[in-house]
C-alpha cells in the first residue's frame, strides 16, 4: 500500500524556511506535497515559489486554512499565535503541526484541545470515515538520530549523573526584546501581516502572570525568550532527564537568563541529587552556542546543536553533534619509561586518559526524522517514534509554570531588578 501524500499549508514562513523546513519537504515527496505558503513578507513568499515551485502564495492566513485543499498545516508563527492560528487550522479540520512551546498558558492549551472537537465535525463533513484533527509539536532537537539513537541511550547506561549544563547563547537577532513590547514590527518579520497584535501578546502575559501589575519587562522579556528559543533547551532537558524537582536562583538580565535545576537521579535507590546549571541569551555575534553537557563520574556526554537562529536565511549547512568522553586507561607502562606515544609516567603509575568519541547527525536528517513522525503521528503509517504530542506538551508547560511559581516567589522577597 502507498504512503499517503498530505497536501502541506506553511503559515508565518520566515527567511530561515528556506533553510530548514522547504529543502527537507523538498525530499520527502513521498509524504508531504507543499500546496500554500503564507507570509508576513510577500518578497519572502515569492522567492520561497521561486525556489521551491510552491503553488500557492499569499499573505493573508485565511486563505492557507481554509484552502479545501490543504490536509495539514504547518504553523510556524511566534508562540503568542499559537493559540490563534491552531484552533483556526483545527477548526477548518486540518491537522496541525505548531513550533514549541504549544502554548505557555494552561487555558490555552484546553482551548486549543476543545478546538479538535469542532475540527471532528469538520472532518467528518469532509469524509465519512474522518477522525479528529491532531495536533503535533515541532523540536527538531529532540529528532536528531545522534540525539534518540547515540545520547540518550549512553545516558541510560551512564552510573551515576553528577552534574549537567544547559546553554544556549545564539545571535544575532535582528530587533531586541525591549523593541518588540514597544510594538514595532514582529521579531524578525514572523508576524501577522508584519506587525504585532500588541493585545494578544499582552493577554497571554496576564494569563501567564496572573496580574496586569505582574507584567514587569523583565517577565515580559523572559517570556519572549522562553517562547522563542529558551522552550527548544528546556523540552530537551526534560526529555533527557526529567522534570526537576525544583527550581532556584533565576536570574534575569535581558538579554541573558540563567537559572538552577533541581534533579534527583533516580537510577538507583539512594536518589543522589545533582544540579543542573541553565543559562541563555542572544548577542550580536552569528553563531549558536547550545548544548546539553552532563557528567558522570568517568563519563561526560554532550549533545551540541548548530541548528540555524530564528529568521536566519539559508546558509551554511548545520548539524548536531553528540561527544562521548570517558576514562581511558590503556594499558600503560609498567617499567616507568614513558614515550611519546605511551600513557605511562615517570613513576611508572598508569595515567588515565580521555577517550572522545564523537557522532554527527545533519540538521536535515533532524527535520526529516521530525516531519516522517508528524505524518504517521496523522495517517497512522509505520514511521519514527512520536515524542511531541499534546501530552507531552503539558510536561513542558508544567516545567515552565514550575519557573514562573518560583520566580513569584523570588520577587515576592526579594526586591532588586530580578524583578
Amino acid at each position: 500500500m502507498s504512503i499517503p501524500v498530505l497536501r502541506l499549508g506553511i503559515l508565518g514562513a520566515t527567511d530561515a524556511v528556506e533553510s530548514t523546513y522547504l529543502p527537507t519537504l523538498t525530499t520527502l515527496s513521498s509524504h508531504f506535497n507543499t500546496l500554500a505558503l503564507h507570509s508576513s513578507n510577500y518578497e519572502t513568499a515569492q522567492n520561497c515559489q521561486k525556489l521551491f515551485n510552491i503553488p500557492i502564495i499569499t499573505t493573508n492566513p485565511e486563505d492557507v486554512f481554509n484552502n479545501i485543499e490543504v490536509d495539514v498545516i504547518l504553523n510556524l508563527f511566534p508562540f503568542e499565535h499559537h493559540e490563534k492560528y491552531t484552533i483556526a487550522a483545527l477548526e477548518a479540520g486540518k491537522h496541525v503541526m505548531v513550533e514549541v512551546p504549544l502554548s505557555m498558558s494552561i487555558h490555552s492549551l484546553r482551548r486549543i484541545r476543545d478546538a479538535t472537537k469542532k475540527g471532528l465535525v469538520a472532518r467528518s463533513t469532509a469524509s465519512e470515515n474522518a477522525g479528529s484533527p491532531r495536533v503535533f509539536v515541532g523540536c527538531a532537537r529532540r529528532y536528531a538520530p545522534c540525539y534518540t539513537d547515540i545520547f540518550k541511550k549512553e545516558l541510560a547506561n551512564m552510573d551515576r549523573i553528577h552534574y549537567a549544563r544547559c546553554r544556549n547563547i545564539a545571535g544575532p537577532l535582528k530587533i531586541s526584546a525591549s523593541e518588540y513590547t514597544n510594538g514595532v514590527n514582529e521579531l524578525n518579520g514572523n508576524g501577522v501581516n508584519g506587525h504585532i497584535n500588541q493585545n494578544e501578546f499582552n493577554n497571554l502575559l496576564v494569563d501567564i502572570w496572573g496580574s496586569k501589575d505582574d507584567v514587569t519587562p523583565e517577565r515580559i522579556a523572559f517570556c519572549r525568550f522562553l517562547g522563542s528559543l529558551g522552550c527548544h533547551d528546556l523540552s530537551l532537558m526534560r526529555e533527557s532527564l526529567g522534570s526537576p524537582n525544583a527550581v532556584s536562583c533565576i536570574s534575569i538580565t535581558d538579554p541573558f537568563y540563567s537559572a538552577t535545576f533541581h534533579y534527583s537521579d533516580d537510577s538507583d535507590a539512594r536518589g543522589h541529587p545533582f544540579t543542573l546549571l541553565y543559562e541563555a541569551g542572544v548577542d550580536a555575534l552569528p553563531r549558536c552556542d547550545a548544548h546539553l553537557t552532563v557528567y558522570g563520574a568517568r563519563k561526560m556526554l554532550s549533545v551540541e546543536y548548530d541548528f540555524p537562529h530564528p529568521g536566519e536565511a539559508a546558509g551554511k549547512e548545520r548539524s548536531v553533534k553528540v561527544v562521548v568522553e570517558e576514562v581511558d586507561t590503556g594499558e600503560g607502562l609498567s617499567n616507568g619509561h614513558g614515550n611519546g606515544t605511551s600513557n605511562g609516567n615517570a613513576t611508572g603509575v598508569v595515567r588515565s586518559r580521555v577517550k572522545r568519541t564523537e557522532y554527527v547527525s545533519t540538521c536535515e536528517e533532524a527535520y526529516d526524522r521530525e516531519l516522517r513522525a508528524f505524518h504517521s503521528y496523522v495517517t497512522g503509517e509505520n514511521g519514527p517514534e512520536v515524542k511531541t504530542t499534546p501530552e507531552d506538551a503539558l510536561n513542558d508547560l508544567r516545567l515552565l509554570h514550575m519557573i514562573f511559581g518560583h520566580y513569584d516567589r523570588q520577587c515576592g522577597t526579594i526586591r532588586t531588578p530580578l524583578g
